[in-house]
């Protein structure tokens, strides 16, 4: 979670050194452990340092090695194969940096080097020799990377407060970004921030900057990986064993507590039962928290909402929390909470969970988030990819067994055929035409009716990118990763982690186990009707058979305390006469307000969570000081023109 910036006079103009000051203060508000500078005539990079890892204290950036001088954010977990392929001379893992890994590799491999990193990473290279800038993001993005790009300026981040903090270029608001976010209650985007002229740099690329160049590449696509081929079914299951065992190994490196959610689910219980195993190895205790809350009288301790998580912390020796939560909270959460610096997916419960977490002196969160789209896959897909795969004989069995789980009856049965079979072998671009909806269409009667044309776009875009399932398991897996919605995720929990001096951690978004998942074959995921069973199968004896083989997903205890809270918090904000008198070029507030009196506090229903979901954001939205004061400065958002695509394309040529 370390901060990296910097600037690059193209032109050749030598660096202010004072905007790199003023970077560096704004982006230390995390009291850093350690900060740093680093210039050279058109060049300056920055850091501020988070000591995480054993030998992060041992780091010292920006960090020079021959001609070449990097700052970056990472965390290596292939450090030893690398020593090995670099033949680093008396390798020591307590000692070498991961810097030092990074700038060997440069200088091994050039710009190829991302293509032999694992972990996650974002990083930026000097190279005084070939008088340019190289930029790497890791595979998943869960490291971040924004930058502004002009004729004479490139400028960098991975914090989006450190390059607002000043003003050498513009500041304007991109509508295409607003209008996503409106749409998808997040911003869904490989590249767009709510600012015209700063973007990010997408998972899984490098971008070079030279004076008269600029060439951006995609090193590595999750499509590409090749198809998994192993004798028996029993060898898959034992294969995803290890390759999780060793995702969390390497994300637990820490000289501090490590954390972790345990919802009491496969994919959080599942990863803290191993990282309490490994911690505990070495006479260390996993710290873990439920988003529930302490129950109380009038509460069902045996619910498994709270009595899963429970008897796991119980069994492994976790110290265990459940989390507390109130409208007061809230109200205060969505009244600081500003969308335009990176944290458009909210989730208040992480808001007491990393207070928590940073109080017990933890600078390491692990969670499952990332596994039901690939690790943990449902098999949604399943049964139309043994069609087009011409195992009729298998399908016919599993189409029997998954009806025989269900209710009884032939409508029940054609909804088996109709959703499992016939829904995934439809054209992608006749979703939206021949599928009924689940709930209804967003109304966004709070948009500004002069604002409808960009929301029009989104929707045909979202429309586009339907997320119903395909007719393989490899192609709706595929369509879940580009959805951009896990990078959203990703992202905002960096954004919001920050100022807890905090890392999240995937160990279900392991690069190792999204290529060997991608390339299983369709038998794994699903068997005698029930679905998740290669990872079901992978995790036995870390959790109890009936958590294990359950099918309680819902937490509807949770979802309705919380949908409590953020309706009342909402409604007071908005009722507010300040909120409905503050300007606004997008949303008219009134209309939240209106939307948010149509809810009944003792009614939760999707309909009504649908509804709270779209007030919530279009409040959030109005409230964003960022967004707001780039209105004050009195630019028409209408006139913005998103000219650093048009550069970017342009360069590239």
């Amino acid at each position: 979670m370390s901060s990296i910036f910097g600037i690059f006079h193209r032109d050749n103009k030598a660096v202010d050194k004072e905007i790199i000051y003023k970077m560096s203060d704004s982006m230390s508000y995390w009291h850093p452990d350690d900060r740093g500078m680093w210039f050279h005539d058109q060049v300056a990079l920055g850091h501020a340092m988070l000591w995480n890892t054993p030998e992060s204290k041992f780091e010292k950036l920006p960090a020079k090695q021959d001609h070449i001088v990097i700052t970056m954010d990472a965390r290596l977990d292939n450090r030893s194969e690398l020593a090995l392929q670099l033949e680093v001379p008396n390798f020591s893992h307590s000692r070498i940096t991961d810097s030092d890994l990074i700038l060997r590799s440069y200088l091994k491999w050039g710009e190829q080097c991302p293509r032999y990193l694992l972990g996650d990473f974002s990083f930026v290279i000097w190279d005084e020799i070939g008088q340019k800038l190289f930029c790497a993001r890791d595979h998943v993005g869960v490291k971040q990377f924004y930058f502004h790009l002009s004729d004479k300026l490139f400028v960098f981040a991975n914090d989006l407060k450190g390059l607002v903090s000043h003003h050498i270029f513009p500041l304007t608001i991109n509508n295409s970004a607003v209008a996503n976010y409106l749409v998808n209650h997040q911003l869904v985007s490989s590249t767009l921030t709510f600012f015209n002229d700063i973007i990010k740099l997408d998972p899984a690329h490098t971008l070079t900057i030279t004076s008269q160049h600029v060439k951006k590449r995609c090193y590595w696509k999750l499509e590409d990986a090749p198809a998994v081929k192993l004798s028996k079914p029993e060898d898959y299951i034992e294969k995803l064993r290890q390759l999780l065992e060793q995702a969390v190994h390497d994300r637990i490196r820490s000289s501090y507590q490590v954390t972790s959610h345990l919802s009491g689910g496969l994919d959080s219980s599942s990863i803290a039962v191993i990282a309490a195993r490994k911690l505990r190895e070495k006479n260390r205790q996993l710290l873990a928290f439920n988003w529930l809350h302490e129950p109380g009288e009038e509460d069902d301790t045996t619910h498994y909402e709270w009595s899963n998580s429970k008897s796991i912390a119980k069994a492994e020796n976790i110290e265990h929390h459940y989390l507390s939560l109130s409208t007061s909270d809230v109200y205060t959460f969505i009244t600081h909470h500003d969308i335009a610096y990176g944290a458009t997916t909210v989730f208040w419960y992480e808001y007491p969970l990393r207070q928590a977490a940073q109080n017990k002196g933890s600078r390491t969160i692990l969670s499952g988030w990332g596994g039901d789209e690939l690790a943990t896959y449902h098999g949604q897909s399943f049964y139309s990819d043994l069609l087009v795969k011409g195992k009729i004989w298998k399908l016919f069995h599993e189409l029997i067994a998954r009806i025989a789980k269900g209710n009884k009856g032939i409508k029940p049965i054609l909804g088996t055929i109709y959703y499992k079979l016939f829904i995934p072998l439809i054209p992608r671009s006749l979703h939206g035409k021949i599928i009924k909806r689940a709930g209804r269409k967003p109304p966004f009667a709070f948009v500004r009716q002069e604002f409808m044309v960009e929301v029009n776009k989104e929707l045909k875009k979202k429309s586009a990118l339907s997320m119903q399932p395909q007719k393989t398991i490899r192609a709706h897996m595929l369509a879940y990763w580009y959805n951009a919605h896990i990078q959203s995720r990703v992202e905002s929990w960096a954004s919001d982690a920050v100022a807890s001096r905090l890392e999240y951690t995937y160990p279900l978004l392991d690069k190792r186990i999204m290529e060997f998942v991608i390339g299983a074959p369709p038998e794994c995921f699903v068997k005698n009707g029930v679905g998740r069973h290669l990872f079901r199968s992978a995790i036995k004896g870390l959790l109890a058979e009936k958590i294990i083989w359950s099918d309680a997903k819902y937490e509807p205890r949770r979802v309705e305390r919380l949908a409590g809270m953020v309706l009342s918090s909402s409604k007071m904000i908005t009722a507010d006469e300040k909120f409905k008198a503050g300007p606004d070029s997008y949303i008219n507030r009134q209309k939240i307000f209106e939307l948010l009196n149509t809810i009944d506090h003792c009614v939760v229903s999707k309909t009504s969570l649908n509804t709270l979901a779209e007030a919530e954001t279009a409040l959030l939205l109005s409230i964003s000081k960022a967004i707001q004061y780039s209105f004050s400065k009195g630019k028409n958002a209408y006139e913005c023109e998103n000219t650093l695509n048009g550069l970017s394309q342009s360069k590239g040529k």
